[in-house]
């Protein structure tokens, strides 16, 4: 979490790969986009992730190069589709300015604004040109440092200093429509298109081969797993385990992809290993997905009295946000 002159990190950034360097670069930015300038309300608050995502992947492309940027925001990309499932029922949570009114914040906490927000961004600089992009950047930075704006503020300076951007871009569809808006773009490169393949090849039965992955980190991993089938049938996720160790990662990231992937396979083998994590972590990015899959969806009644279980033996160490999301997660499924 950052603050104007202190970020808090979890220790499960470091992974020893330095793949986590991009949530340092994400807190960092906030220092200009987030706390510099900031949003006026929770229902703009893309303007504080949107912008600050776009600046951890250029900051990425920068330090780490182009390849690791593109899977950064294909990560990003399968994020943002499972969101649009995920808010089926409640398309306004799926714009970027949206109406939280009565809302508790913690309940609708997603990807969107940071997602949804990127590709935004990502359209305008496809249009106008990166060069372009950096200066309109810097001239934003400059004219609302220290204050708190919303998206019409942001709208009308972008029209003003950009002349005719609403002829090319559907400014209104971007920021109050709901979806994914047809000229977003999911990103293309020779290592994400190869992992995807993988990906659905493992649907129909082939598991990549160990010369196909021996120079994968944990966001290759990451994407991989991803794009899995949310349910295959036990014996595939134990195989995939039993080759690649992917339930001993010290890559969080990976190691809870691949919890999910088992307990969407109602394979039990790894009830243990997630009991575990529940209980050494304390992250909501991490305790969200493995509760809700735990307790999500019918005949689920041994895996409920799991969760409730280990709840009630872990929940004193978790933040008291997080006791709450959890919470009401396990309300709203029990």
């Amino acid at each position: 979490m950052e603050n104007p002159r202190m970020v808090f990190l979890t220790p499960t950034v470091i992974k020893g790969d330095a793949s986590g360097a991009q949530v340092v670069a994400h807190e960092l930015a906030h220092s200009w986009t987030g706390n510099l300038i900031t949003s006026k309300s929770n229902d703009h608050f893309w303007l504080n992730e949107g912008f600050t995502t776009y600046a951890e992947r250029r900051i990425v492309e920068a330090v780490q190069g182009k390849e690791r940027a593109v899977l950064n925001i294909g990560i990003g990309w399968k994020g943002l589709v499972e969101e649009m499932e995920r808010f089926k029922d409640n398309m306004e949570f799926t714009k970027l300015k949206t109406n939280q009114q009565g809302v508790d914040p913690d309940d609708v906490y997603s990807q969107v604004p940071y997602e949804k927000g990127f590709q935004f961004l990502w359209r305008i600089e496809r249009q106008i040109g990166r060069p372009a992009f950096d200066e309109f950047l810097k001239k934003y930075i400059a004219t609302f440092k220290f204050q708190s704006i919303d998206t019409d503020t942001f709208l009308d300076f972008l029209k003003a200093n950009v002349r005719g951007i609403e002829n090319h871009i559907d400014l209104k569809v971007w920021t109050e429509g709901t979806g994914i808006p047809p000229d977003a773009m999911e990103p293309a490169s020779e290592i994400y298109t190869k992992i995807v393949s993988l990906a659905n090849e493992f649907k129909v039965g082939r598991m990549p081969n160990e010369d196909e992955v021996a120079d994968w980190g944990g966001q290759e991993w990451e994407l991989y797993l991803e794009n899995l089938p949310k349910s295959v049938e036990a014996s595939q996720v134990l195989a995939l385990d039993a080759r690649y160790r992917l339930s001993e990662s010290k890559d969080y990231e990976v190691k809870v992809a691949f919890l999910q992937l088992a307990i969407s396979s109602r394979c039990s083998n790894y009830y243990s290993e997630v009991e575990k994590t529940l209980k050494d972590v304390g992250r909501m990015k991490y305790l969200r997905p493995l509760y809700t899959g735990l307790v999500q969806g019918t005949g689920k009644e041994e895996e409920k009295i799991f969760a409730k279980r280990v709840f009630s033996e872990a929940c004193t160490c978790y933040h008291p946000i997080a006791q709450g999301v959890v919470e009401s997660i396990l309300a709203k499924h029990m």
